[in-house]
């Protein structure tokens, strides 16, 4: 073993009731897609599930069936909807498509009398029907469960794009008087009360990461990636690290190689760049990140690191948002390409 992953479920627990009194009154559910943000969509859906969620979103019917595991509830939304050849497998699983096309709609009617979701595009110019387009006498033979949209900038609380979206929806959302609705993820959760509907579905500050750039101090960490040394060695001055032989300083350096690359979910953008922490202490990464191994300048500390010590990628001492932001990216893709190979060990 040479990387592993620590979710802290107790951490996602404390998270999801801070979330759930956010948005009272309203319904706090959970978005559990991608594998559960890439921690584990199982063991994190039984935990929510035991600490009160009820509602569910995945993004795919493949990631709906597989949940049916270990959520036995009635509102378990597939995002993306279901085509004519995945509606009877969604239907056979009871799941609830959100229904974002009038192409999708017509493959749902052999099952009109189950439940759906519409998504109304107010804004965002991805998925859903256009306002002018959601008519209520389109779906007057199905049974609408939910009516929801979703919001482009909600990590931007003054964006005047969420407010225009608000506007857009609350004047579909009139045309179905009595059907429940839901704008909110995780960054419209925090927006405000207006913003919630009747169903708030966070994602990712469920696992402890701020939807936008900086991090929330609310928020529990979730997720911890730690690697192992492998090896240490002296490296003299002027001697470059890795390939491309880049990384070289004016000094003698004590170089400590990690067990865990790109192919574990490093990304290659933190290569000469990035930070881990090291017996508490942040120290450089030096060179280029390979598939497989990370090279870090623990120079120092030389006196007290040693081989098989672990060192911290992201988590309480590396905030997941300061990675992020070091290698051009956001909090969801660091989550969700986490590789296979790291092991998995949930705690809390």
């Amino acid at each position: 073993m040479a990387s592993r992953l620590t979710v802290d479920l107790g951490a996602l627990a404390r998270n999801y009731q801070t979330l759930k009194s956010r948005a009272a009154p309203s319904e706090c559910a959970a978005v559990v897609k991608a594998n559960g943000y890439g921690l584990g969509a199982n063991p994190v859906a039984a935990r929510l599930l035991a600490e009160g969620c009820t509602t569910f979103f995945v993004a795919t019917v493949a990631e709906g069936i597989a949940l049916r595991e270990v959520v036995d509830v009635p509102e378990l939304y597939v995002l993306c909807g279901a085509d004519a050849v995945e509606a009877p497998r969604a239907a056979e699983y009871d799941l609830v498509p959100v229904i974002n096309s009038a192409a999708q709609l017509e493959a749902w009617r052999p099952y009109r009398t189950r439940p759906i979701a519409v998504q109304v595009d107010t804004g965002m110019n991805r998925l859903g029907f256009d306002v002018d387009d959601a008519l209520p006498e389109q779906f007057a033979d199905f049974e609408v469960a939910l009516l929801m949209t979703h919001l482009a900038c909600s990590e931007e609380p003054a964006h005047p794009r969420n407010a225009q979206q608000l506007e857009r929806f609350g004047a579909v959302s009139a045309r179905f008087p009595g059907v429940a609705t839901s704008i909110a993820n995780s960054g419209g959760t925090l927006l405000g009360p207006e913003y919630h509907g009747d169903v708030c579905r966070p994602g990712v500050a469920l696992y402890g990461a701020s939807p936008g750039d900086e991090s929330l101090d609310f928020l529990a960490t979730v997720a911890t990636l730690e690697a192992q040394i492998l090896q240490l060695r002296r490296v003299p001055a002027h001697e470059p690290v890795g390939y491309g032989a880049t990384g070289a300083a004016d000094g003698d350096r004590t170089i400590a190689t990690l067990g865990i690359g790109y192919a574990d979910g490093v990304p290659r953008a933190l290569s000469n760049h990035g930070y881990v922490a090291a017996l508490g202490a942040g120290v450089p990464i030096v060179g280029r990140i390979s598939m497989d191994l990370t090279t870090i300048d623990v120079t120092g500390i030389a006196e007290s690191i040693r081989v098989g010590d672990w060192v911290e990628l992201f988590g309480p001492q590396v905030p997941i948002e300061d990675v992020a932001e070091l290698a051009g990216t956001n909090a969801y893709e660091l989550l969700t390409r986490l590789g296979s190979r790291s092991e998995r060990r949930y705690v809390g």
